[in-house]
């Protein structure tokens, strides 16, 4: 930089920001050196054409690509669209450049993956047992967690400010997951997304350990037919939420008692809910009666052939 030399030498602290300016100035020819490179004044007095300012890289831009894949235990063909589906909103102005594509259509493929593991697997079981057990498996909570297993949030390009938070939404750590899901079927296909999240989401390792629950209103239905001669009824209590998020909760009653409540995104799902609340309820009394019954006096027993 070729600098206008004058006899007396100025430094000005801008008021704006932590830059020393070193000024040498001889009537119209000034010329600035920036000694720390941040984001100049609004306006510059010294300068007839300030520079732009630098541009801020977001939190997490530079990526290892190379160790994020490993970690994934996927290789990218495209690692554009890695880098899109860890790539938040917030760390971008510029439309449809950020993962929320890639999070809406992964949704779909995660749960089609799950639901034909289930459906393949358990012949035996009925659609009510497969529904709970996806959700449990594929819930945000989950989703959540498998983000934080694979320490993806260090590959994450996210804002200044969401950057700079001890932990992320629960929600954007899920739907990061399920945009990392669409970008692999995208680059490799269905079968290496299917073997990614059967590996991730530990599908096999946990049906394994748990297997499938059983279907609680159907389990309710033969004890109430069984122990009260009746059916058991289904009451909708409250809905709360907008119309696309609702939140049910449902009673259950037996006899014109209620036996529990459950809540869930859906009535079947509160249902299922309050159907293993009431089942719950039943055996503790069964187990109470049980004990309450009177010991058989050791006379009226048969005698053994030890006797």
């Amino acid at each position: 930089m070729s600098l206008h030399r004058h006899r007396k030498r100025h430094y000005h602290k801008l008021p704006t920001s932590d830059v020393l300016v070193d000024v040498y100035g001889e009537a119209e020819d000034v010329e600035v050196e920036l000694t720390l490179e941040t984001t100049p004044a609004p306006s510059d007095p010294l300068s007839s054409a300030s520079p732009p300012p630098p541009r801020k890289k977001a939190a997490g831009e530079v990526i290892d690509l190379a160790l994020c894949e490993k970690i994934l235990g996927y290789t990218f063909r495209d690692r554009r669209l890695l880098v899109k589906a860890l790539t938040h909103s917030s760390s971008t102005s510029g439309k449809m450049q950020d993962n929320e594509r890639l999070e809406f259509f992964g949704d779909a493929v995660l749960d089609m993956v799950v639901r034909e593991y289930l459906f393949l697997q358990y012949p035996d079981q009925d659609e009510g047992a497969l529904t709970e057990t996806k959700s449990a498996l594929v819930c945000r909570p989950a989703l959540a967690r498998i983000f934080r297993r694979l320490n993806l949030r260090r590959f994450l390009r996210i804002g200044r400010g969401l950057g700079l938070k001890d932990s992320l939404p629960e929600s954007l750590q899920a739907n990061t997951y399920e945009a990392v899901v669409a970008a692999i079927y995208l680059d490799g296909g269905y079968p290496m997304v299917r073997d990614f999240i059967l590996q991730t989401t530990e599908v096999r390792s946990l049906l394994a350990e748990h297997g499938v629950p059983g279907n609680a209103k159907s389990l309710l239905q033969r004890k109430v037919q069984h122990q009260f001669g009746c059916l058991p009824l289904y009451r909708v209590v409250t809905i709360e939420g907008p119309e696309h998020a609702c939140l049910f909760e449902v009673a259950v009653l037996v006899d014109g008692v209620e036996y529990g409540r459950g809540r869930g995104p859906s009535k079947k799902a509160a249902q299922q809910m309050a159907a293993q609340i009431a089942l719950d309820d039943l055996e503790l009394k069964d187990g109470e009666r049980e004990q309450d019954l009177p010991l058989e006096p050791a006379g009226n027993r048969p005698a053994s052939s030890d006797d």
